[in-house]
């Protein structure tokens, strides 16, 4: 027991340029709760061995709380199993975690249960479990489970086409700051789809905040319309900022279209080599992508 805590004081240590003194005597007040059997404590310091990298030693803590049947626990060791820490990834395991937390009311775990139906990853694909577990998630705020209803909705997946509650769904889910929905929501103004008239200013407020959490293909239309002057007043410094944005995240496109605002000096002073500088790293990355 010795060792351990003295293993354990190395390791915290080790970390203390990233901890605060009072975070430090939490920790160590943690791994003494959990050797105490305090199944809180447990996770919290399987959540400490995982901020570390030793996973091992969090899967051993998550294994010891879950036998209490704590939903967090289950939902913890279920994320090693999926990814492969600390024990050999096996997403059979992994689903049946989840599905234990799931069944105890664990938010996280219905919605990454119901995407594991979805897609038929540790399971034959299971559409209507899927749709069951996205509702029980999208009930406790879940916006990823919220966006995939929205999917779900205006495909017809387990359940007839409907695209009134499909944009419901794609609303909530946006208005809960999930970038994907807000995208899908700049995208259905833009186009004018699920029934909604066409509105590009408010595609680009929704792409805006998409934008917020790097949203590439968001940045990416900001910078189209700003280029193009569609909705807006054309602006080519503008549609350069969201290019360039767009670039450092690796869209290809963007780098190709800065090049043609430099060479054509739209609403900026034409330079052919900052345009032909823009091309080459368009064409490496198109070389890039294609020897991988």
């Amino acid at each position: 027991m010795a060792d351990k805590q003295e293993k354990f004081e190395r390791l915290i240590l080790q970390f203390q340029h990233l901890l605060s003194i009072e975070q430090i005597m939490e920790a160590r007040n943690i791994y003494r709760l959990a050797h105490e059997k305090n199944v809180e404590a447990m996770v919290e310091l399987a959540s400490l061995y995982k901020f570390m990298e030793e996973y091992s030693m969090a899967v051993y803590w998550l294994q010891k709380a879950s036998k209490s049947g704590n939903s967090e626990a289950l939902y913890q060791l279920a994320n090693c199993y999926y990814e492969g820490l600390g024990v050999e990834e096996d997403v059979k395991t992994a689903l049946q975690l989840y599905k234990k937390a799931a069944k105890k009311g664990h938010a996280d775990a219905q919605n990454n249960l119901a995407d594991m139906y979805l897609n038929g990853e540790g399971t034959s694909v299971n559409y209507k479990e899927a749709l069951k577990w996205f509702k029980e998630a999208a009930k406790q705020n879940v916006v990823e489970a919220m966006f995939t209803l929205g999917i779900m909705h205006e495909q017809g997946i387990e359940i007839k086409k409907d695209e009134k509650k499909a944009l419901q769904y794609y609303l909530q889910s946006a208005e809960g700051g999930y970038p994907d929905a807000q995208y899908r929501m700049g995208s259905i103004y833009l186009e004018g789809l699920l029934g909604v008239e066409k509105n590009t200013s408010r595609a680009i407020e929704w792409f805006e905040k998409a934008a917020q959490f790097h949203h590439i293909d968001a940045i990416y239309n900001l910078g189209f319309l700003y280029e193009h002057g569609i909705g807006v007043k054309r602006n080519g410094k503008k549609a350069l900022y969201y290019y360039k944005r767009a670039s450092l995240l690796g869209d290809y496109q963007a780098k190709l279209n800065i090049a043609n605002i430099y060479e054509k000096g739209i609403d900026v002073e034409a330079d052919k080599k900052a345009a032909a500088r823009w091309r080459e790293l368009a064409r490496q990355q198109m070389e890039n992508d294609y020897d991988r």
